[in-house]
């Protein structure tokens, strides 16, 4: 790279960033102690491009089971590693070894040694290092995930380590319950016993103020992943008709399944019903769009511009579009330029795709006003990913930034401001956190 990119990365490589989304444990000591290095570093993101690329379920389990060796496991990756070792998410964990174990990349000859050290961070401490003095992350915004019967629920575990995160609250479970077991849930963590649609909505609410008084600085939905994004507007009749079909399953007997059947009415409108709230409580909503994680999805079900209706028709609630909306970045891109409340994050996008990012940036600064964008979150359910995702994050940035200086855009100095507005300044005021750090 040229010295104009060598100046600017000088610059962004030692700025404090605010870190948009992380599912990372809410407290240290919660980390799982029972792993290894490829068990961890496989929970996710890269098991799915070495499952795109041929390694078998079976083999996988295997890999993620604790009965094998740890140079047994490799020799069931190897093959379908290096296939995907050009990816991004394989990319930032050879950053991530190297800057937090010392070991070149990750291969044959260093897994063991990797291992080793790797269970040494199973230490109290190793958090801190990573988000504070190896990535200089000033706050990480958290949605810790609740997992039951080693499946993840909609719920959240909003106390967490202040020191680090401040929670995200998701109102997925409001807004679509899948089981009785999810209308039980309400129940408790609200204090009221749901017998009506009023109920519900009093619920939620309820679910809402709790959250506050525990922290919560923004609202999250990932519905995308079984659902269309499009929330239409329909009557409360038409709403409450569903709930009533749904709730007749939680009077049955508890040896019968606890299913809920789906109503899309339902649905929607709780959905417009949970932007009300947040529009009063001057809450920001992250939303999931583009690509799902996992190995088979329905893509469409998360074009970011089947929220248009819900940006119109709710102009007080800041909408933050995760991802980048990748593959959809020039669709998130004009919909930040029509509305004032659409706002870009680009949480997990950088290790998605790093060229992707690195363009989409360039085009952003050109039609997007630069208030608008956020550029990290690192999105990771395990600690040692995000100090490879905000390297490359820089790297990007920098990258982006230093070829429209080449053009004449703008000068290095405006270069910096970009950067130092995105990595930070933008993610202060978009979640409102000038008074919560």
């Amino acid at each position: 790279m040229g010295m104009i990119y060598e100046e600017i990365y000088d610059y962004v490589k030692d700025l404090e960033i605010i870190d948009t989304h992380e599912h990372l444990p809410p407290f240290e000591h919660l980390r799982e102690k029972d792993t290894d290095v490829l068990k961890e570093y496989l929970a996710h993101y890269l098991s799915c491009d070495l499952v795109s690329a041929g390694l078998s379920p079976d083999d996988y389990e295997k890999v993620m089971d604790n009965k094998l060796s740890i140079m047994e496991k490799w020799k069931l990756v190897e093959p379908y590693w290096d296939y995907s070792r050009n990816t991004g998410y394989a990319r930032s964990l050879d950053i991530a070894v190297r800057e937090l174990y010392g070991i070149d990349k990750i291969c044959g000859d260093t897994i063991e040694e990797l291992n080793k050290k790797f269970q040494d961070s199973l230490k109290p401490g190793h958090f801190k290092k990573v988000l504070k003095e190896k990535s200089k992350i000033k706050i990480s915004l958290l949605h810790a995930l609740l997992f039951e019967n080693e499946k993840i629920v909609f719920d959240s575990k909003l106390e967490c380590d202040h020191d680090i995160f401040r929670n995200v609250y998701p109102i997925d479970g409001i807004v679509f319950p899948q089981m009785g077991d999810d209308i039980l849930r309400i129940e408790k963590q609200s204090g009221i016993t749901i017998c009506s649609f009023d109920d519900m909505l009093e619920a939620g609410e309820k679910l809402l103020d709790n959250a506050l008084k525990q922290g919560t600085v923004a609202l999250k939905s990932a519905l995308a992943y079984q659902r269309t994004l499009h929330y239409e507007r329909v009557t409360r009749h038409e709403a409450e008709e569903e709930f009533n079909e749904f709730f007749k399953y939680k009077h049955m007997g508890r040896y019968l399944p606890q299913v809920c059947p789906r109503g899309k009415n339902y649905q929607d409108y709780m959905m417009h019903y949970m932007l009300r709230l947040a529009g009063k409580k001057r809450l920001t909503i992250q939303f999931h769009t583009g690509i799902q994680e996992g190995n088979g999805n329905i893509l469409s079900h998360s074009d970011p511009s089947l929220l248009s209706n819900l940006f119109l028709e709710y102009p007080d609630v800041d909408f933050d579009i995760f991802h980048m909306s990748y593959p959809y970045q020039n669709v998130v891109a004009a919909l930040a330029k029509m509305f004032p409340n659409v706002f870009i994050d680009m949480c997990w996008a950088h290790i998605i795709s790093p060229g992707d990012s690195i363009d989409a940036l360039a085009r952003w600064v050109d039609s997007v006003p630069v208030n608008k964008i956020s550029a990290f979150g690192g999105d990771y359910i395990f600690i040692d990913g995000v100090v490879g995702h905000q390297h490359i994050a820089r790297e990007n940035v920098s990258k982006s930034l230093a070829r429209k200086v080449e053009v004449g855009a703008f000068d290095v100095e405006r270069a910096k401001e970009i950067a130092r507005m995105v990595f930070y300044e933008n993610p202060l005021r978009i979640f409102k956190l000038e008074d919560k750090l």
